[in-house]
């Protein structure tokens, strides 16, 4: 076995890895960016063509961190010379007796961000598609837009490859099977190597229980199920046509959301959650019956796509925390090592900013961003 030292290792290449090392190589650090899977892969939570960003949300702590979010994805498309976020506007609506929007709108109105309150019967007349009761209520953030995924993690991951030249190492097909976080400091074991870290980030995603069993917070890897509609008029739900749209409501698994036709793939469509999965034997088909609720939704919603055509699927993985919170930050009784990544499903919209958190606390062992409620506690 073949034994490796490295300053700043990163494990796992996904959305908060890749962020975390273009972050490091921008301020000239060196990086090992471990995978266990080919870069790119679709087995995890970051693959697929568009993600949602927003600033509407119900939390104002969440809220006020995406107006650095936001910055941070401005600084890395001036660095890779391309465009990642598409501005669509964006729609938030819940049922009457549900307080989402109104705590969405009071979010938007403390941190500054244009935004304006209506009903379902407004949303109506602006986009005809949408055919909801007409006392839903609804807010609309014109600044919100989607978010290229894939494409943003390879972005990074070339970065930190031109920043840091000899001083950026990417390993991918390189499992790791065991942290041993007994000795000095962070040794990392693989088929082939035996990797000692002066400084370890684990951006593990669903495989955070596995690599580090005595992590303080529970972690639920779940399944999460993304169906593709082909619209019978495309036009009508094309960027700047459409916006992104989430709908929040009454009860467990009864959020969903949509976002236009970016890539060609179609109309994203999907629940937000799913039920508990290994991330090791997960079912890649979508069955009959998610697909006939997520249809359900529609004619309720969207009903022109009701019917439409299913011309792509996928599914990804969910890293659930207690009450959807994320958790970024040192592992207790170790300053070595760094734990992020279970961000319960709408983390990637943070991700290039998580990664500047990363490398702040990496090198500074601080940070000036307001990440108190992503601490790492025992619940």
């Amino acid at each position: 076995m073949h034994t490796l030292h490295a300053q700043n290792v990163v494990l796992g290449a996904g959305a908060m890895g890749s962020a975390a090392a273009y972050h490091l190589a921008r301020r000239g650090e060196p990086i090992l960016l471990l995978e266990q899977f080919a870069l790119g892969h679709d087995r995890g939570s970051s693959h697929g063509a568009a993600r949602i960003a927003r600033h509407s949300y119900a939390d104002p702590r969440y809220a006020r961190l995406m107006l650095d979010a936001f910055r941070a994805w401005k600084e890395l498309e001036a660095d890779a010379g391309q465009n990642l976020y598409l501005r669509t506007g964006g729609v938030s609506l819940c049922p009457p007796g549900v307080d989402y929007v109104a705590q969405v709108a009071l979010s938007l109105q403390a941190i500054g961000v244009p935004h304006r309150r209506t009903t379902g019967r407004e949303l109506h007349r602006a986009w005809p598609v949408f055919d909801v009761p007409d006392d839903t209520d609804v807010v609309f953030e014109p600044d919100a837009g989607t978010l290229a995924a894939a494409r943003a993690v390879a972005v990074q991951v070339e970065l930190a490859r031109a920043l840091g030249g000899e001083r950026t190492q990417v390993l991918e097909h390189c499992p790791v099977r065991r942290i041993d976080l007994e000795a000095d400091r962070p040794t990392l074991l693989t088929d082939a190597h035996r990797i000692i870290a002066d400084r370890l980030i684990v951006t593990a995603g669903a495989w955070t229980r596995q690599l580090v069993p005595n992590f303080p917070v529970p972690l639920r890897p779940t399944r999460q199920q993304v169906l593709y509609f082909r619209p019978p008029d495309p036009a009508t739900f094309a960027p700047g046509q459409f916006p992104v749209f989430f709908r929040k409501g009454e009860g467990d698994w009864n959020d969903f959301y949509a976002m236009p036709a970016v890539t060609g793939w179609g109309v994203k469509v999907a629940r937000h959650g799913g039920p508990d999965v290994d991330p090791d034997a997960v079912d890649r088909t979508i069955g009959d019956e998610y697909r006939a609720t997520v249809r359900q939704f529609l004619r309720s919603h969207l009903p022109s796509l009701a019917a439409a055509p299913i011309d792509r699927t996928e599914v990804c993985l969910y890293t659930m925390a207690p009450h959807e919170q994320f958790r970024v930050g040192l592992l207790n009784g170790r300053p070595d090592v760094l734990v992020a990544s279970p961000c319960s499903g709408h983390g990637f919209k943070f991700s290039c900013l998580v990664g500047r958190v990363l490398a702040d606390l990496t090198l500074l062992g601080r940070t000036d961003l307001a990440i108190d409620l992503w601490r790492i506690e025992p619940v």
